[in-house]
């Protein structure tokens, strides 16, 4: 998916969101991310126990539209980049602290059913569903100066991931407008996104996201 395809799609998205704002809602997000590898990551990693090997930090942001349908529902098509990844801590053969950390780009759309209910004064809005994800670019991070023995597969990660993603988001200021909205959001890779290790990825976090039309 390249620089094109994304600029037309980002287009599409901005272009359907203003243009039938009684029908559809559009807007942008940012999300700051836990990333973390599931699965055979003791084996990837060539450590014994799992006790070394945990999350680190990750983003996405993108775009979005909604279609709003009858009964409280909805339905979401995105467009986002987001790094996922996972790091390993360990004790190096000269005494200090080491890591490798392992990160995974992509171009990933997720296409979300929605649903909106009340609790109190306050609205709530539900939203999963899958997401499909092409790797554009990787990095395998640490110091050269170590001698590395662990992570050698890390040229062998798919190029697709195929996740379902579930999260719930709130207008932050309600009572004055209902642009920006605040939530959760966790994602799990459906299936393996390495060749040879079933490693899957698990991300969670919190969203912060601008409507470009007002929810209603």
């Amino acid at each position: 998916m390249n620089a094109r395809i994304l600029l037309v799609l980002c287009l599409i998205i901005t272009q359907v969101s203003f243009a039938q704002q009684n029908r559809f809602i559009g807007g942008a997000f940012l999300n700051v991310n836990g990333i973390e590898f599931q699965g055979d990551e003791a084996e990837f990693w060539d450590e014994p126990t799992t006790k070394n090997i945990g999350g680190t930090l990750g983003m996405s942001t993108g775009l979005f539209v909604k279609r709003e349908l009858p009964g409280n529902l909805s339905a979401s098509l995105e467009l986002r980049y987001i790094k996922k990844g996972s790091i390993y801590s360990f004790v190096s053969e000269y005494g200090t602290h080491a890591f490798e950390t392992m990160y995974l780009s992509y171009v990933e759309v997720p296409v979300l059913l929605g649903y909106e209910f009340n609790a109190g004064k306050r609205t709530f809005f539900l939203e999963s569903g899958p997401a499909f994800a092409t790797r554009y670019s990787y990095s395998f991070e640490y110091n050269h100066l170590l001698n590395i023995t662990g992570a050698e597969g890390y040229n062998d990660f798919r190029k697709f991931d195929v996740s379902w993603i579930a999260d719930m988001k709130f207008p932050v200021f309600s009572k004055w407008s209902k642009h920006f909205m605040l939530g959760l959001r966790i994602s799990h890779s459906i299936i393996s996104i390495h060749n040879y290790y079933r490693i899957y990825n698990f991300d969670y976090g919190a969203e912060i996201e601008y409507v470009f039309n007002e929810i209603r």
